[in-house]
């Protein structure tokens, strides 16, 4: 089995089309239909259904992904090792986050890799729909997933990496009768959750662990709000905060992006938090996964 027919599965098989499949791995559509047409004549099943111009993966092919995603691992550490140990480590890694708002930590993470091991890509995508951890780890999609805690699948080994803290953002242009007594907080004081001012709130839909947190401490505070506005993508909240709509709940490395924007953040008091870390299964953990684990 040719390695480059492997690769030319993968591409379609992640949902690109043929033509580019093509272009992404500097081929001609021709030669990438020919590639995958002889990986399935060598094992003896059709692994696309032909739709129209498009291809679909068939069970047989859904079957090849997590084997043709290991194989791809595998050949990479290979060559790493048949580099030297003392030379500079190469290939990609994959990984996924299983919750919004880790956007900030997860850029530090594979910063902070990145600097130890400048000859991995890494790869970053968000948890499929419906996926669970397990089931994402087992096909080979990725090899470790940033989530909240405690984790939904305790089977599976674990690293608790850090706290992901929770600020109050505010309209820069709400007026200071909002505030209980019109006195507004001055800047990086905590505000308690018995004294927010009185704004209604932008907030994600619901559902998210981040939400789920936030109204169950204002819930424990005896706390009340009016919902403004709900998203779908938590990304455009701070926007919604500085064209006036309302106050938010962001995690702070977002609330500090809209400050720069023009918005008043302020800690909580107390505060809200939401513990996070990874999960993998070490049994299919590549030497780049390690790489990374092991620098945490």
């Amino acid at each position: 089995m040719d390695l480059r027919q492997i690769e030319y599965f993968l591409a379609v098989a992640g949902g690109e089309s043929l033509a580019s499949a093509a272009q992404s791995m500097s081929v001609t559509k021709p030669s990438l239909s020919q590639g995958i047409r002889g990986l399935e004549l060598e094992l003896g099943v059709g692994l696309f259904h032909r739709v129209g111009r498009g291809l679909v993966l068939t069970s047989a092919g859904r079957a090849l992904v997590g084997p043709a995603r290991q194989m791809m691992r595998s050949s990479a550490a290979a060559s790493n090792a048949a580099i030297g140990v003392g030379m500079e480590p190469k290939g990609r890694l994959d990984i996924c986050s299983a919750a919004h708002g880790l956007e900030g930590p997860v850029a530090r993470i594979v910063a902070n890799f990145r600097r130890r091991c400048p000859g991995i890509t890494v790869r970053v995508s968000e948890l499929p729909r419906g996926a669970s951890t397990e089931s994402v780890l087992a096909d080979g999609v990725c090899e470790l997933v940033f989530s909240y805690w405690p984790p939904e699948m305790s089977a599976l080994s674990t690293h608790v990496i850090g706290v992901n803290d929770y600020w109050l953002a505010v309209p820069g242009t709400a007026p200071r009768s909002v505030w209980p007594s019109g006195m507004k907080p001055p800047a990086g004081e905590s505000v308690s959750l018995t004294e927010l001012p009185n704004l209604p709130v932008v907030a994600v839909q619901k559902h998210s662990r981040a939400r789920v947190a936030v109204e169950s401490s204002l819930h424990a505070a005896g706390v009340r709000t009016q919902m403004s506005t709900e998203l779908a993508h938590r990304e455009a909240v701070g926007e919604f905060v500085l064209a006036g709509l309302g106050m938010a709940f962001m995690e702070r490395s977002l609330a500090e992006r809209a400050a720069a924007s023009g918005a008043e953040i302020f800690p909580l008091n107390p505060a809200i938090s939401l513990t996070y870390g990874i999960e993998f299964d070490p049994e299919r953990l590549s030497p780049l996964g390690r790489l990374l684990v092991e620098g945490l």
